[in-house]
Formats: C-alpha cells, sequence, structure tokens
C-alpha cells in the first residue's frame, strides 16, 4: 500500500502542468551567423561580406496547449544582426512539441514567419524560419525555463529602388545561424 501511495505521489509531482494558455519570453544567440546572397552569379563584382557575423534576439509568444504535448503559439521579437548592421522584427507562428507529459521533458520546435518594417529604407522585408530541439527545465508546477539549440534560417530584401546604387546587390540577402536560445515558460 506504502508503494502505491508513493507511485501516485511521485506521478503527480512529475506530471507537468501543461494545459490552456501560455507565455514565454526569451533571449537568443544568433551565432556563427552565415550572410550570402542568392544568386552571385548575377552581379559583375565579387561581393564579400565582413567577418564575425551574430546575431542578438528577444522574442516573446503566446499560445495554447491544444494537447499536453503540443503547443500553438504567435510570437513577436527583435533581431540585431552586427557586422552588417540589421535591425529586424519578426512575427512568427511556432509550434512546441514535448516528447513526454513529464516535466523536464525533452522538446523539439519550429516556427515561420515574416519580418516587420519600420521604414520604407530599411534592410528588414522578408521571412525567417527556425527549428530547435531542447530540454525543459521545471521551475514549478506552472513555470519552467526551455533552453535550446537550433537553426535559423532569415531572408531580407532591400526595397532600395535606386535610392542606394552603391548598394544594389543587397536585393536579397540570406543569413544562416546557430541558435543558442533560453525561455522563461509560464503553463
Amino acid at each position: 500500500m506504502t508503494f502505491l501511495i508513493s507511485i501516485i505521489a511521485y506521478s503527480q509531482d512529475n506530471t507537468s502542468q501543461r494545459k490552456g494558455l501560455t507565455f514565454k519570453g526569451g533571449l537568443r544567440y544568433l551565432g556563427w551567423t552565415d550572410a550570402s546572397i542568392p544568386n552571385p552569379d548575377d552581379y559583375d563584382e565579387t561581393i564579400s561580406f565582413p567577418e564575425n557575423q551574430y546575431g542578438k534576439s528577444l522574442k516573446v509568444y503566446a499560445g495554447y496547449f491544444v494537447s499536453r504535448k503540443l503547443s500553438l503559439n504567435i510570437g513577436v521579437g527583435l533581431e540585431r544582426y552586427e557586422g552588417m548592421s540589421a535591425n529586424t522584427a519578426p512575427m512568427v507562428i511556432q509550434g512546441n512539441y514535448y516528447f513526454t507529459q513529464k516535466k523536464n521533458s525533452y522538446f523539439a520546435s519550429a516556427e515561420i514567419g515574416t519580418q516587420l518594417t519600420f521604414s520604407s529604407d530599411a534592410l528588414d522585408k522578408g521571412y525567417v524560419h527556425a527549428l530547435s530541439i531542447g530540454k525543459e527545465v521545471a521551475l514549478s508546477d506552472k513555470t519552467g525555463l526551455n533552453i535550446y539549440l537550433g537553426y535559423n534560417f532569415q531572408q531580407s530584401r532591400y526595397e532600395h529602388e535606386n535610392k542606394h546604387p552603391d548598394i544594389i546587390y543587397l536585393d536579397k540577402i540570406n543569413r544562416k545561424s546557430l541558435i543558442l536560445g533560453i525561455d522563461f515558460v509560464i503553463f
């Protein structure tokens, strides 16, 4: 009987409270960024990008657990890429799948979206997608940290209309980055 009670108590303590609305916010380091243009043969000159490209990202999400293992989220963020000095504001739809219902589960995440622009001359119109894998670290029944590693792809377009002929090759820039991230999550 004691054994049965301890199993029930352990399973209640170890079961996540993932249900209903969820909110999270976090920081990402977009390291080892590779910047390139899609069609380098279309240009008369060799195009190179500065070394040490990397980015920083801050995102917030609001979502809903459609099951104890799957959440769907809408997120907005601010990103700063160094090297080419680009600021972006992605707006994404994200899905998180937790491999178990228990606390401290591993998870996979995918997101896709677009980038908002704040000025007509900005180099930030385009799209973004990311794939990540990580581990949930439960802080309590309703809070936790998601720590993850992933891949981020961003394509930016420069809507120049010949305003800057010296950088006309920036019609499109692809940025591929490794993501190191941590989110604070409220279940």
